[in-house]
């Protein structure tokens, strides 16, 4: 069967023209979650011709509330495939390359260079800050999200003198930690839904030329009490499009932050001591055999990890340990990161 765009070519901004643009453009989604899956099921159901999805997670229960193209027999499984199954049923005629791995600083560029539009659905500032960078050295759109419990935000940065990159606003990246994310602070289902449904909106504009692309602009919305707010978002003075003062490369982490252990007893083996640095309702849900010191108390508290000890922190996917190692790292200690979190231990 073939898809049916017959609505939105009545649209006089898009029309055949438009339609054959979409079918030429790749797109890059960076995070196949809460912001991914409505950015996936719009894009698909646009008929963009190809789509590249980064996630290296697999499926948990707790996504189901705010990932909708997931059910609850696909928890186990890797997200980019179920990802890519879920574009193909709504849009077989979409190109889908799943990428299986983390969104790093040795593929970042190669990645982004490869599509016409980048699109962060990520869950942490350092991914977002990496897309930032890439996306600024390879000269290509891309259209940013953040969700904290009920609001959130969205920017556009295009290689344009009205565009503003993440670092024109805050020049040194946020640390993880700092804001909680969806496992930490919550997060109502609808919420990155309504975002992500507002990125795929951004992008399908971008791809399409068509005006108001947020230039210069950072919007916020509260859907507690329903209120939003526009706000300036300038460039840099010192900037000069499409060149950034601020980004030269893109920074590499040290090789050895991440670590794969068998089991957490296995880090003994290492001399390395435990610490899990999830919150206490994940502990209590499941126990691990390691000390408990929750990540913001950790980056609030870098000394009680007495200097001279060599540690690992775990959490359950990895992502807030590797984080909150680059951190310590910084501050002197010898920190490393389970690589896959608890979830990649057997049992």
């Amino acid at each position: 069967m073939q898809p049916d765009y017959s609505r939105q070519l009545l649209l006089k901004e898009i029309g055949a023209d438009g339609q054959a643009k979409l079918a030429n453009s790749r797109v890059l989604v960076v995070g196949a979650g809460g912001l991914g899956s409505p950015v996936l099921q719009y894009l698909a159901g646009a008929g963009v011709g190809h789509l590249g999805v980064v996630d290296a997670d697999t499926l948990d229960a707790s996504n189901l509330h705010r990932q909708p193209i997931y059910a609850l027999a696909d928890v186990g499984k890797s997200k980019v495939q179920l990802a890519r199954a879920a574009v193909m049923a709504i849009n077989p005629h979409v190109a889908v390359a799943a990428h299986g791995t983390r969104f790093t600083a040795d593929n970042a560029l190669e990645l982004v260079r490869d599509h016409d539009v980048v699109v962060d659905c990520s869950d942490n500032f350092r991914t977002k800050f990496l897309i930032n960078d890439a996306a600024v050295l390879a000269q290509r759109p891309a259209v940013f999200a953040s969700v904290y419990q009920y609001e959130g935000q969205l920017q556009v940065y295009k290689p344009e003198p009205a565009h503003a990159c993440l670092r024109c606003l805050w020049p040194d990246a946020t640390a993880d930690g700092v804001v909680g994310n969806c496992a930490e602070a919550g997060v109502l289902g609808p919420v990155p839904g309504t975002f992500g449904s507002l990125q795929a909106l951004l992008t399908l504009k971008i791809l399409l030329s068509m005006p108001d692309q947020l230039g210069g602009e950072l919007l916020l919305f509260d859907f507690m009490n329903f209120s939003s707010l526009k706000l300036k978002a300038p460039r840099r003075s010192t900037c000069l499009a499409p060149a950034c003062a601020l980004i030269r490369d893109i920074a590499h982490e040290d090789p050895d932050i991440e670590i794969a252990l068998p089991s957490l007893a296995a880090a003994a083996e290492r001399h390395l001591e435990v610490i899990d640095i999830r919150t206490a309702e994940e502990v209590a849900a499941r126990p691990a055999q390691a000390r408990h010191i929750a990540m913001p108390v950790l980056l609030a508290n870098p000394e009680l990890l007495p200097r001279g000890g060599r540690y690992v922190l775990v959490c359950a996917s990895g992502k807030r340990s590797f984080a909150a190692a680059r951190e310590l790292r910084k501050r002197g200690l010898a920190v490393h990161s389970l690589a896959g979190g608890l979830q990649a231990l057997p049992g």
